[in-house]
């Protein structure tokens, strides 16, 4: 007889065979989705490799400074009558900037001019006595020092006057005014400051390694944060003979036009300089796959993407320089790479 006991016994049996019979069934629609699934082509975006410009660059930090810095100074001590300039004035080379007292120095030249001239009447009329008089030729030896004497005097007398009055050694632009009217000023007081900031220069250190890569000449950029939109382009003026003891590195000068003016003494600049330039086939960084000390792209051919082999020459601000593996006109996938493998169909975007 058939009892409830073995009907209950047979019900799960029965289930585990429904659920069996269920995975057979899908079994097969499973494998043909997968098979349509691998015949619809993966949407990438790719780069067409083209000879491009590869400069490599090698950035440091620098420090600005003018073509030319003074601190101005009087080289005679007297009161100040007059002062010519405000703070921050743009001066032109041998304008004036500052007066001193310079009564007693004119009267000093105004004095030897009439002794000089004097002396000089006196050296004619021996002049004329020497001719006849043998007497007279020693005290016109005399005379002529006399003459060569007092014209020293008025050349020293003529410098002092000149110097009472203070010109710009050069163009440029001056700083603050440290004195005022009635001032008395020698030559250890700083009356302001001048820089010519027509030229800056930036110093700035380099590894050693690259000494022998170096030459006078050679392009550099620069950037400030105050103009982040903004490049400098400048050139190596000057390479040091020396190199750091302690830090290994060679301290380099480039020299920029500043017809803008915006670049100034003591700025902190973002440089790069141009080490060398050259074409290559170039590469967004992205699209190269590095595997232990090998790298890879995945290659375009008719719709599929394979990955091959290529040789790394340099990088430089995301792009890389490949010098094997590509050819010009070849495709190569930049973005979508996670969802590909070699031999994958793939859909170039846009």
């Amino acid at each position: 007889m058939y009892s409830k006991q073995s009907g209950k016994a047979l019900f799960p049996f029965l289930i585990t065979l429904l659920v069996i019979l269920s995975v057979y069934l899908y079994l097969p629609s499973s494998h043909g989705e997968q098979s349509n699934s691998n015949d619809v082509a993966t949407q990438v975006v790719a780069h067409t490799v083209s000879p491009q410009e590869n400069t490599v660059m090698i950035e440091a930090i620098g420090s600005a400074r003018a073509n030319q810095a003074i601190y101005i100074k009087s080289a005679q001590s007297d009161y100040v009558t007059n002062i010519y300039f405000e703070d921050g004035d743009l001066v032109s080379k041998g304008q004036q900037l500052v007066q001193l007292q310079n009564q007693q120095e004119q009267y000093s030249v105004k004095e030897l001019n009439i002794n000089l001239k004097e002396e000089k009447r006196q050296l004619s009329r021996l002049t004329e006595l020497s001719r006849t008089q043998s007497t007279a030729k020693s005290l016109l030896e005399e005379q002529l020092s006399r003459v060569d004497a007092t014209q020293a005097q008025l050349e020293s007398a003529k410098t002092k006057l000149s110097e009472m009055l203070i010109t710009a050694p050069f163009s440029g632009l001056l700083g603050k005014r440290e004195i005022s009217v009635g001032a008395y000023v020698n030559n250890d007081t700083i009356i302001t400051t001048l820089d010519d900031i027509s030229i800056i220069k930036v110093d700035f250190k380099l590894p050693e390694k690259y000494l022998s890569q170096l030459n006078v000449g050679m392009k550099v950029h620069t950037q400030n944060d105050a103009y982040p939109d903004q490049t400098f382009t400048g050139k190596v003026t000057h390479i040091s003979s020396r190199i750091d003891s302690v830090t290994r590195s060679v301290e380099v000068t480039a020299s920029f036009a500043n017809k803008s003016g915006l670049l100034r003494p003591g700025m902190l600049l973002n440089t790069a300089l141009e080490l060398s330039s050259n074409q290559a086939l170039m590469v967004p960084e992205k699209a190269v796959i590095p595997l232990q000390d090998k790298h890879y792209v995945y290659q375009i051919q008719d719709g599929v993407a394979n990955r091959i082999e290529v040789h790394v020459a340099s990088r430089n601000n995301g792009w890389v320089a490949i010098d094997k593996g590509l050819s010009d006109g070849e495709q190569v996938i930049t973005e979508g790479i996670i969802k590909i493998r070699s031999g994958s169909k793939v859909s170039v975007e846009g």
